[in-house]
């Protein structure tokens, strides 16, 4: 396992991971964590290892080697694929291959949301959400996000949304349009750079630490899947927005809340 972390900066890119699947039960982080190994065999480009490993380990145990892109720490995780857990996949997670280098650097705050606009009616909140990604798109600048926006016009957009409150990922839909009776096509104001990041996560208390431990300790057989994405170029597009106006929380018990939000401070687990 050493050699992994001398590896190139790749890995399967958690998108989404289902309720109650072999996955959230590992402990998998949607959007922060990149698995880059799978039982100490590294992956260093896009092929069928980890897919095939998973749908051939069923009701096994599958060891992952984890990095998290928000703690900027590697961890083990341990899955156990099934076909039973009530959702699709073995593992009931989304992956796609890329580089988790400064992967979230490219995050958009949702700084204002204004009422009756796309932002609004898809369910942005103010200062608590960021836009992360695309399901389609790997943003590699800052005017990716706006040019995405610009020609998507009339379209049906998934957002990938953080929300600081709930310290999850969660997958929005917009339609940019300019007819919706106020500036830009989203209705929110958004801010970009440095002062706009997601902000770290706590530092843990030693009863906080016990209670993780006490949660993760029942999941120690835990899956995770992988869902073919293309990724789209933007190299080719070029526009402007005529304002930067943009663009996702969940409910759990207090127990799983904390536990949920705990499991940052650890690195993730795949």
């Amino acid at each position: 396992m050493g050699q992994t972390e001398s590896a190139p900066d790749l890995g399967y890119h958690v998108l989404q991971v289902a309720p109650n699947s072999p996955g959230e039960k590992a402990g998998l982080v949607p959007y922060f964590d990149f698995i880059v190994s799978v039982n100490e065999q590294p992956l260093k480009k896009e092929d069928k290892i980890l897919e095939n490993t998973l749908n051939e380990s069923i009701g096994e145990l599958v060891h992952l080697y984890v990095f998290n892109n928000r703690t900027e720490t590697y961890r083990k995780v341990v899955v156990q694929p099934s076909k039973t857990w009530g959702g699709a996949g073995v593992a009931g997670i989304s992956i796609r291959f890329c580089t988790y280098y400064n992967a979230t650097s490219y995050v958009w705050h949702v700084l204002d949301v204004h009422p009756n606009s796309p932002a609004a009616e898809a369910g942005l909140e103010p200062h608590t959400d960021y836009i992360v990604g695309t399901i389609d798109i790997v943003f590699n600048s800052g005017e990716d996000f706006y040019t995405f926006i610009n020609v998507s016009i009339g379209k049906v957009v998934p957002l990938y949304v953080f929300s600081s409150q709930t310290n999850r990922v969660r997958l929005v839909s917009i339609t940019p349009n300019r007819i919706w009776g106020g500036n830009g096509c989203l209705g929110c104001d958004v801010g970009y750079g440095y002062l706009h990041r997601i902000p770290s996560p706590p530092q843990l208390q030693p009863s906080q630490q016990q209670l993780l431990q006490e949660y993760q300790q029942p999941q120690q057989s835990n899956i995770v899947e992988s869902v073919h994405l293309t990724t789209v170029p933007l190299s080719n597009i070029s526009t402007s927005l005529d304002s930067q106006p943009i663009i996702e929380p969940n409910e759990f018990t207090e127990t799983e809340k904390l536990a949920q939000s705990l499991q940052y401070n650890e690195g993730v687990q795949t």
